[in-house]
This record gives structure tokens, C-alpha cells and sequence, in this order.
């Protein structure tokens, strides 16, 4: 058989546990940096106010960025 007529075949993509978020799917909040909560303000006795966080709405975590939300890369 010469060497140029043969069939390449693909290797499988093995997906692997994400590395980032350990699986979950999950990460802290890039905005809040997993706090929930964020300083909107000073009150009349200067003390801080602070709001849910709009970017997780208070959950404290976000869809991680390395997998999308997957759980696992390639």
C-alpha cells in the first residue's frame, strides 16, 4: 500500500474536567468577585450602601468563562 493513499483518522476529542470552575459549571463573579453585593453609594453618615450585584444578581457566582458553563473542555 503506498504511503500517500492512506486514510488519516481523526483522534477522538477527550473532554477533560474544567480546571477553573472543578467541574461545577460555576465562578465567582467577575464584577462582585463573589461578594453578591456592591457599594452604590455613601448614606448621610457617609457609611457605604450597598445593592445586589446586577452583573449576578446577587447570587455570587457566574457561568465560568473558561468552559461556558459546560463543566468540561476539550
Amino acid at each position: 500500500m503506498n504511503m500517500h493513499t492512506r486514510k488519516r483518522t481523526k483522534t477522538p476529542e477527550v473532554k477533560r474536567q474544567c480546571h477553573r470552575c472543578h467541574g461545577s459549571g460555576l465562578a465567582p463573579c467577575r464584577i462582585c468577585a463573589g461578594r453578591g453585593k456592591v457599594m452604590s453609594g455613601k448614606d448621610l453618615n457617609g457609611m457605604p450602601k450597598f445593592i445586589n450585584c446586577t452583573g449576578c444578581m446577587g447570587r455570587k457566582t457566574g457561568r465560568c468563562p473558561k468552559c461556558n458553563g459546560e463543566r468540561f473542555v476539550i
